[in-house]
């Protein structure tokens, strides 16, 4: 990929490195040999993130559906986190009350369906519900894996493979949710404009997983859900080709 014109200047001008900030490109002037070298990782940065772009809206809205699909299959009900079965930890519940009270009297007139309040959780609230689980705001433990995970979640991911016995072999729920985790650190760095060309840190940790070990992760999770939407991105390979024209 060719980069842009101004990936050819040889120092940053103190004008743009003014407009970037000095702290922002801090973590590129590490990382390369000299000022030009900097730059050129800073605009191969962009590329990056642009090229993630389209498997990141994918992914996302794959795995929003699966869940909310498969949550509004369990419990019989679309609003299924209304529903009196449905054991929420704090978190989840905080994240969850923000995205529905936001549109609790237009869905209650019915001039908003529950598909607003779908499309209102973020992208935490759906790897939340991947987790573990943690306690209640009354401190009850909630636990996810038998609760929503073995009943209802699980049917929402195959791995392609059948069982012995015939069954579709599903991923493990931390399988799941560790590449989730790892989706969603990608994609809140790439959408606050931070450097992904180095991986991605993980939490409490001085461990970085390189960036395309995380979009193979990302291509897996959505292989899961859907083989042919994950078919069309691997193809195309869009973030390995701009990786691979690294300055």
């Amino acid at each position: 990929m060719q980069h842009t014109v101004l990936s050819q200047a040889v120092s940053i001008n103190p004008l743009i490195e003014r407009a970037i900030s000095s702290s922002r490109l801090a973590t590129y002037r590490h990382a390369a040999r000299d000022d030009a070298h900097a730059w050129d990782l800073y605009r191969w940065n962009l590329d990056l993130v642009a090229s993630f772009a389209p498997l990141s809206a994918d992914l996302e809205v794959a795995l929003r559906n699966t869940i909310h699909d498969q949550l509004a299959n369990h419990f019989g009900r679309s609003d299924w986190w209304a529903a009196q079965a449905m054991l929420l930890d704090d978190i989840t519940e905080q994240m969850l009350i923000a995205a529905v009270g936001k549109r609790q009297k237009k869905i209650a007139n019915g001039t908003v369906g529950v598909g607003k309040v779908i499309a209102d959780l973020t992208l935490g609230t759906w790897v939340s519900l991947l987790g573990r689980g943690g306690h209640s705001a009354l401190g009850r433990p909630i636990d996810y894996e038998t609760h929503i995970w073995r009943p209802a979640l699980r049917f929402g991911f195959a791995t392609g493979s059948l069982t012995p016995s015939g069954r579709e072999r599903r991923p493990t729920r931390d399988a799941v949710h560790t590449r989730a985790a790892n989706f969603q650190r990608l994609r809140n760095r790439a959408a606050h404009h931070e450097p992904i060309f180095n991986g991605i840190l993980q939490p409490g940790t001085s461990r970085r997983v390189a960036l395309l070990d995380v979009w193979h992760e990302c291509l897996e999770l959505l292989t899961w859900m859907s083989p042919d939407l994950a078919a069309i991105h691997a193809q195309a390979a869009v973030l390995p080709s701009v990786h691979a024209d690294q300055p």
